[in-house]
């Protein structure tokens, strides 16, 4: 199971220390960037940064590859949508289905946009830390708490989900292998494999009210309460390499933003 938003790493290199505002609001420009461009060969500069980016963090490939399987179906699905559907020059028909190459090639390129989009949205997720990552966007934000907007309780909520998920897999994980300790077979019928959900349907729905009840208990008994203004024990504080990387970011999108407007 692919877990975009809990799982991470831990690391010394750069991208491990860089403030998480800071990789949060690069992320949204490189995302900028990878939806106003129409041509490929800035794609591969991204894709360029982002192969320097694994290496110089010593990232293991396996961390990428491993999730990255998952979107095979989709990048395939992408190009086979857009090879049918595209208008153009014809390369291959088969009654009244016609895959054009125009169709091909624009298929390929947004393949590789989504691949981008992925590829560097998994690389925020691995590299931050959860906890860290609510608590930046929280400051980050927080000019909204003038409209009167709750910020910081619109971020614990996120933080808290983002903490259930790992918890109720591996919740998942376990109530699935008693059943199946207690004889319960999914290699059965799909209609009979249905109704065998609700063996495990309603476990995780009482335990997921069971948790929710816990953490409840457990926010009253530290004297949370919604809407007051409260102190964190994590001081964030704007590094020479934050600004740097900030500075990188603005000015590979301006150059490749500059450059398809003069195209």
């Amino acid at each position: 199971m692919i877990d975009f938003f809990s799982s991470s790493l831990k690391g010394k290199t750069f991208i491990f220390r860089l403030d998480p505002r800071v990789k949060f609001i690069s992320l949204i420009i490189i995302f900028v960037s990878l939806l106003l461009v129409k041509h490929v060969e800035y794609y591969l500069f991204w894709l360029f940064i982002a192969t320097i980016t694994i290496f110089s963090n010593k990232i293991h490939l396996k961390f990428i590859a491993r999730p990255m399987r998952f979107f095979v179906w989709l990048f395939i699905m992408t190009i086979i949508f857009h090879a049918l559907f595209t208008p153009g020059r014809v390369v291959f028909h088969f009654n009244r289905i016609y895959i054009t190459f125009e169709g091909i090639e624009k298929g390929i390129f947004f393949s590789i946009r989504l691949f981008l989009i992925i590829l560097f949205t998994y690389l925020f997720s691995l590299t931050t830390n959860p906890m860290d990552l609510t608590d930046g966007l929280s400051r980050l934000f927080s000019p909204l708490r003038k409209l009167r907007i709750p910020v910081d309780d619109l971020f614990i909520i996120i933080h808290i989900a983002l903490r259930f998920i790992p918890t109720m897999s591996e919740q998942s994980s376990r109530i699935l292998m008693a059943q199946r300790a207690r004889g319960l077979n999914f290699n059965v019928k799909f209609t009979e494999r249905i109704k065998h959900l609700s063996s495990l349907i309603i476990p995780i729905i009482l335990l997921s009210i069971k948790r929710a009840n816990e953490l409840a208990l457990a926010l009253e008994a530290r004297w949370y309460h919604p809407g007051r203004k409260r102190t964190s024990f994590i001081k964030m504080s704007l590094k020479r390499i934050d600004f740097s990387i900030i500075a990188i970011v603005l000015i590979s999108t301006g150059g490749i933003l500059f450059c398809e407007i003069l195209r």
